[in-house]
């Protein structure tokens, strides 16, 4: 595990992360049974730089901040970190919130980057809430179909520039996400959420729950949740573990992925774990 305590961000502390578990499995995503993605570390590095200096050619930069709105998966994680990367401020924004809400976050929190994906992109683009979010200039969108209309939007896929991206720091203090409460209490607000809040939060978690090359954490929860954003990215992320997303959350397609993780099919781990909430209810598999 890294020694959280010699950084300054999440940036920082991924970006070497990615260098000293080069070798190791980073990601795993499944649909039902069969298996799409298996990523090294140095692997989701390539496409998230190419990502982050794409981002930086069209203009953002320290302080911009960038909502994704994606159900589980791969392209969640390395657009986060591209975001990081350029110093920008990440908006983890529920997909479960109707079109109109999710708008009205996205105007809110001054979101200029919009990652997500093409369903969900298909009921906000033709969300009457779109017009007011102004500040959202550059929408990329995961897996459209050839022939897709967009309505403005860019393929995720196919926005990448060339040449390596610059790093950009930033401070323990510096705001790195804006988190939204669920609303159910009125309004939802704004939580700003600094660097050092997930820093010191990560050592507290791998304390208690440590990863290690070879632990295997399944993603059951959205990522855009704050504990699956910690044990299901972060936390794995600095200890050189591999998290597995399950594009169905069915529960018939829940079971195949446990058996496949533990080597029947994919290459046998030394741990399993899984997080539900609330905390307590943590299930180790050995």
């Amino acid at each position: 595990m890294l020694d959280l305590a010699k950084y300054q961000s999440i940036g920082e502390a991924l970006r070497d992360a990615l260098d000293q578990f080069s070798r190791e499995v980073c990601l795993i995503e499944a649909d039902r049974d069969r298996e799409k993605e298996h990523m090294t570390y140095r692997e989701f590095k390539e496409r998230a730089h190419s990502l982050a200096k794409a981002l930086q050619d069209d203009g953002f930069s320290a302080g911009s901040r960038a909502s994704i709105i994606m159900t589980n998966q791969s392209k969640w994680l390395i657009s986060a970190y591209a975001i990081f990367y350029s110093g920008g401020v990440l908006v983890p924004l529920d997909y479960k919130l109707t079109p109109d809400e999710q708008w009205q976050l996205l105007k809110h929190s001054g979101a200029t980057v919009l990652i997500t994906e093409y369903l969900i992109w298909r009921q906000l683009s033709a969300s009457s809430g779109r017009a007011a979010a102004t500040s959202v200039r550059t929408m990329l969108v995961t897996e459209a179909p050839a022939n897709a209309v967009l309505a403005g939007a860019k393929r995720w896929e196919e926005f990448r520039g060339a040449g390596e991206p610059l790093f950009v720091a930033r401070k323990r203090a510096d705001t790195a996400c804006i988190v939204y409460s669920s609303g159910t209490g009125g309004r939802p607000k704004g939580c700003l959420m600094t660097h050092e809040n997930y820093l010191e939060q990560c050592v507290a978690l791998t304390a208690i729950y440590p990863f290690w090359p070879g632990v295997r954490y399944l993603s059951i929860l959205p990522t855009n949740h704050a504990i699956d954003f910690m044990v299901g990215f972060f936390g794995p992320f600095t200890c050189g573990a591999a998290v597995v997303h399950l594009r169905t959350l069915r529960p018939e397609y829940v079971r195949g992925p446990l058996a496949l993780a533990h080597g029947r099919v994919w290459p046998a781990p030394r741990r399993v774990c899984a997080w539900l909430w609330p905390p307590t209810h943590s299930l180790d598999f050995p």
